[in-house]
């Protein structure tokens, strides 16, 4: 009858709605962690060249933002190990 109806017309709409939901979502944070990733090797590298040209690494409060939004995101733990070499020698240069 008429309300079979409307729950198949209902039906029809929310499922494809749905899945565009939960799709841009699963979109949205694979963006923010690839983005993430990107900027922590960008980082970590502008602090290695500038190290290389005797001057200070300054990114350290930024890689440890970006770091931070990776993980929130579901970050592996091959960026994981990057940043705790980074880390390790970021200590080295600023004890040295």
């Amino acid at each position: 009858g008429k309300m079979e109806n409307i729950i198949i017309a209902t039906i029809t709409v929310l499922i494809p709605s749905l899945t565009t939901v939960f799709t841009n979502r699963a979109t949205k944070i694979e963006n923010r962690k690839h983005n993430a990733k990107q900027s922590i090797f960008q980082l970590i590298l502008e602090d290695h060249v500038r190290v290389s040209e005797h001057r200070l690494p300054e990114n350290y409060q930024q890689v440890c933002t970006e770091y931070d939004t990776y993980t929130k995101n579901g970050g592996n733990s091959y960026v994981k190990k990057k940043v705790e070499e980074y880390y390790n020698w970021y200590d080295k240069i600023k004890k040295d």
